[in-house]
């Protein structure tokens, strides 16, 4: 996996979003506790962190609980969860389409039998909502090319880079 600030710069890349919005929606994260707080030290996040921030992005607000926590009305796991697998493995994945005005979701993908199935997750007691519809709908190549830039990012050295590769740079 890849440190938070290479996997928000292989967001902002995928999404084709200016620099460092990914890095924005991901700070305003840290700050509302979904976010792990590691000052100075690189650290992997995991996926079902990459799937947060995206949340986020989608959504247009850090208030993404709601959204990490809905369950799909035949049961199972969450959508925080569903939609981490998919970044982790993007191969079967047909659509996520996020409902951006009330919590929903649904995820449309390859089941094991090859057919077409679709799960919507939706909260539990029903809020109320405006007439219209304002939804993101997330297509399997940009999954795809986020789950290459995450495995292909480098590793990260912790401290000062060394004294050859610092006067090699000039």
């Amino acid at each position: 996996m890849a440190t938070l600030r290479q996997a928000c710069e292989a967001l902002d890349d995928v999404l084709r979003l200016p620099p460092s919005s990914a890095r924005g929606h991901a700070q305003r994260l840290r700050l509302a506790g979904l976010l792990p707080a590691a000052q100075g030290l690189p650290t992997q996040i995991s996926s079902e962190h990459i799937a947060a921030i995206l949340i986020a992005i989608a959504v247009g607000s850090p208030l993404i609980d709601d959204y990490l926590n809905l369950r799909p009305g035949t049961g199972g796991p969450t959508f925080g969860k569903v939609f981490a697998s998919f970044v982790d493995k993007p191969n079967d994945l047909l659509e996520i389409t996020i409902d951006t005005l009330a919590p929903g979701a649904s995820v449309t993908f390859r089941g094991v039998d090859h057919g077409v199935q679709a799960i919507s997750f939706y909260p539990p007691v029903p809020r109320p909502r405006p007439t219209f519809d304002r939804d993101v709908r997330l297509r399997p190549e940009i999954f795809i090319r986020l789950a290459a830039a995450i495995a292909t990012a480098p590793e990260v050295r912790a401290g000062r880079p060394r004294l050859r590769e610092r006067f090699t740079r000039i």
